[in-house]
């Protein structure tokens, strides 16, 4: 039963991770959600050659593994993916993670909107 159940919770068909050069460049992640971040950008190298496409694999995957309980407080997961690039995000507390995977880099994060953001929008 309780394999059973950690198959459904892993998702697609593993990757082939002796296949690839991994390294955790940053990590506020609890061990299994970076090791499942890890699998997720795996699967996505292997599967797609779009840095787009494997982004929102790994967003739309990383969401239904660990998804929003629903209430505004709650966050959900976003993916930067690419060879080269900039980048500066607010994040919840122990949900980002920065992996790069063979050549491909990834930064996984979970951040909620702010319900001030809505005041100063300018219409």
């Amino acid at each position: 039963m309780a394999d059973e159940e950690d198959e459904q919770h892993k998702g697609p068909k593993g990757p082939n991770l002796d296949a690839h050069k991994i390294q955790v460049v940053q990590s506020y992640m609890k061990t299994d959600y970076e090791r499942q971040a890890i699998e997720v950008c795996c699967l996505a190298v292997e599967k797609f050659k779009n840095s787009k496409d494997m982004a929102t694999f790994v967003k739309k995957e990383y969401d239904k593994r660990f998804p929003s309980n629903g209430k505004a407080t709650d966050g959900v997961y976003h993916c930067i993916t690419g060879t080269h690039f900039g980048a500066s995000v607010s994040h919840e507390t122990a949900a980002f993670a920065h992996i790069k995977i063979d050549l491909v880099n990834f930064i996984l994060f979970k951040s909620k909107d702010s319900p001030f953001d809505v005041d100063s929008a300018q219409i």
